[in-house]
């Protein structure tokens, strides 16, 4: 991600309890041209949160005072759409549902190599940056409503808190609705490169999105599963 000044330098916050690991990682990222603010304390990290708008949050997920789960949902009540990453020792696809079931973007097991959380760091921060010209008008389909360049998501006028990888997989099934997207297809739709994820993965990105949606309209069940398949959008 280029930037022209200090004040659009990337803010990156990273909670981790084990300093060992927290101070090397600012280091890296500090390396890299982010700004970071870094705290082995997560009951500190709320309250910076709490009180600054920041563009990404690495948090892991084993800590004793306040996991990073736990820790994620209280700042998401404040900032809703932040974008973060989860970090765990146990490269676990439990923890990685558990991960993704709580709106991460992405999930990175311990140990990593810096150029793997660098590159995860610029995927996820690039679904987030603004779109370009192509394809930019709205989505309207039914009650679903689509703003594809600020990632706003409502139905029935309502807005839906939706994080950009989710937003991301329903505008790739809202562009064509009745059509059936196989979970590879939505993969590719909110995930770059080679980073690879699990089938699993992507069943939970939905079960968030029909839950959110469920919460502003009980009866809703837009986004069906076609077994075997995939899923498709229903209007």
């Amino acid at each position: 991600m280029k930037v022209s000044s200090e004040d659009k330098m990337p803010k990156i916050v990273i909670v981790d309890d084990e300093v060992e690991i927290l101070t090397p990682l600012e280091e890296m990222l500090l390396e890299e041209g982010f700004s970071v603010r870094a705290f082995s304390s997560p009951a500190k990290a709320l309250a910076y949160l709490e009180a600054q708008a920041v563009d990404l949050v690495i948090f892991d997920i084993k800590m004793p005072e306040l996991n990073g789960l736990d820790l994620l949902q209280k700042v998401r009540g404040v900032h809703p759409s932040i974008p973060a990453i989860f970090l765990s020792s146990k490269n676990e696809d439990a923890d990685q549902l558990i991960g993704f079931s709580v709106g991460a973007d992405d999930y990175v097991g311990k140990p990593f190599t810096k150029q793997l959380l660098i590159f995860r760091i610029k995927s996820v921060l690039r679904r987030y940056a603004p779109a370009e010209e192509v394809s930019q008008r709205p989505i309207v389909a039914g009650d679903l409503s689509i703003d594809r360049e600020r990632h706003l998501v409502s139905w029935r006028e309502q807005a839906i808190p939706l994080t950009v990888t989710e937003c991301m997989i329903l505008i790739s099934l809202a562009e064509r609705p009745g059509s059936v997207k196989k979970r590879a297809q939505l993969m590719d739709a909110c995930y770059e490169g080679n980073v690879y994820v699990s089938d699993r993965t992507i069943d939970s990105h939905v079960r968030n999105i029909r839950s959110k949606i469920r919460a502003v309209d009980q009866g809703a069940e837009p986004i069906k599963t076609v077994h075997g398949l995939g899923y498709k959008l229903v209007l």
